[in-house]
């Protein structure tokens, strides 16, 4: 850093900083970005062990949102993405101690083929019956926000939400079911059935819509991390500070002053704050208590990920899909486990074979007071009946998230237009990061770059005109 005066300081090097980052240095604005720590890239984590590629936090990106495949394109990347397999998509159900297969056209809990659904023996025929009742029910009259619970319970019933709507939907955000919102967490599910009337003839449609077989999802090479390797290296080196944890943001003179790390203090037009919730409150108290205390509001849980590895005959289950998750009331602590070595290539040496377990939830609040031993033996002893492991893995590692996963709950989008209008009192000052607006990488990558178009436009240096990629970042785009 050679110079303390700067058009903006983005606060935070994960995904979120980073692409506001960027966003600014296509932009031509003069920055600077802090990360606390001494890595960047926030909760994306690649390492590799013994010949096997370890994903400690997210494996994948959503390919029906494209923010976060134009980003790779446009970084030089293009080669480098890897669709999931294209032939083992099945998805297991752990329910009472048995492994059953979701019903081939489910999404996201939904049914959109009804002859999969009959045959299933993950859900009984008054369950399966009343999921089908989703094609005649009346849209929600009330408006206001509603839990994944209960938009589950009312479309499909309550055994489809024990044993498909709480794992799949809340189990991704390590959420409790009652408590999340499923208007911040799973706005298409909202948007579908007020356009369809139903969930099952809404997905029936986009199905019919969507390419025969388009992977759902897609990696790098060289997992999530070339990434955020492929950001550091765009971006100038001088402007990049690791170890420079902020101790606070005040407003001076017009400018917004930042003591960060061991240097001198940075004079900033704007400031992206591209941190956890919890974080930006302090940082904001401040500036305006009552934004302070919207963001302290926003509750994050603890997780963590339990990288095994085992050679392919110790494991007696063909791994033929991406993953199980445990379905409501099986009082485990092990709440999913992703078959990584058969969604992707190249994660595990030849002969060998890769799972990732998580623990940790809304519901399991103190799963770090475990040990790294405690928690790979829980994993072990918890899937060892159902994919049947005889051996010991010949690799473990544990990725420990504190306070890592957001919980956007029941109120949520109205806290955070509470926090936007008090944002309007602070010119130049946006929020961007996961538990925000944003719920996964390629939405956090757009509003990041969003929040930073943003920043710019209220300090008056926006030298590039506001919206999405330019042609020129992405020329394999389609005009």
């Amino acid at each position: 850093m050679t110079t303390p005066d700067v058009d903006v300081a983005v606060i935070g090097g994960g995904i979120a900083g980073l692409s506001a980052a960027w966003e600014l240095q296509r932009r031509g604005a003069r920055f600077v970005l802090l990360e606390a720590g001494p890595r960047w890239g926030g909760v994306i984590r690649t390492e590799r062990a013994d010949g096997f590629l370890l994903e400690g936090g997210p494996d994948a990106l959503l390919a029906q949102k494209p923010e976060a495949e134009r980003l790779c394109r446009a970084l030089g990347l293009g080669e480098r993405i890897v669709p999931t397999n294209p032939s083992p998509r099945a998805v297991y159900v752990l329910r009472r101690g048995a492994l059953h297969r979701l019903p081939d056209g489910m999404i996201l809990g939904v049914p959109t083929r009804l002859a999969p659904l009959a045959a299933t023996r993950l859900v009984s025929w008054p369950g399966k019956l009343r999921m089908a009742a989703d094609l005649v029910l009346p849209r929600r009259g009330a408006a206001g926000d509603e839990s994944i619970a209960a938009f589950f319970r009312r479309r499909l019933g309550r055994e489809a939400l024990e044993r498909l709507g709480a794992p799949l939907l809340a189990g991704i955000h390590a959420g409790d079911a009652e408590r999340l919102s499923v208007q911040a967490t799973f706005p298409r599910l909202v948007e579908l059935e007020g356009r369809h009337g139903s969930l099952i003839r809404g997905f029936m449609a986009a199905r019919a819509r969507t390419a025969p077989g388009a992977p759902p999802f897609f990696s790098l090479t060289g997992g999530l991390a070339e990434i955020t390797g492929a950001l550091v290296g765009a971006l100038p080196a001088d402007r990049l500070r690791r170890h420079a944890p902020v101790r606070s943001v005040r407003r001076e003179a017009g400018r917004y002053v930042v003591e960060a790390g061991a240097g001198p203090a940075i004079h900033a037009a704007g400031v992206v704050l591209a941190i956890p919730a919890p974080a930006a409150a302090l940082l904001v108290e401040p500036l305006d208590a009552e934004a302070a205390a919207l963001l302290a509001g926003i509750p994050f849980v603890s997780t963590a990920v339990v990288c095994l590895g085992f050679r392919r005959e110790h494991v007696a289950h063909p791994l033929d899909g991406y993953g199980l998750v445990a379905a409501g009331g099986e009082r485990l602590r092990t709440t999913a486990c992703g078959f990584f070595s058969t969604k992707f290539p190249g994660r595990a040496p030849a002969g060998h074979v890769s799972l990732r377990a998580f623990l940790g939830s809304a519901r399991d609040p103190d799963v770090l007071a475990m040990t790294d031993a405690e928690m790979i033996q829980t994993a072990l002893s918890e899937l060892a009946p159902a994919l049947g492991l005889s051996t010991p893995p010949v690799l473990t590692r544990v990725f420990r998230w504190p306070g890592g996963t957001p919980q956007m709950q029941v109120g949520h989008l109205a806290r955070v237009g509470a926090l936007e209008a008090r944002l309007r009192g602070m010119p130049g000052v946006a929020i961007t990061a996961a538990g925000v607006r944003a719920t996964g990488i390629p939405d956090t990558i757009a509003d990041a770059r969003l929040a930073a178009a943003a920043v710019l436009d209220a300090i008056g240096r926006n030298n590039v005109p506001s919206g999405t990629y330019r042609e020129a970042d992405d020329p394999t785009r389609s005009p």
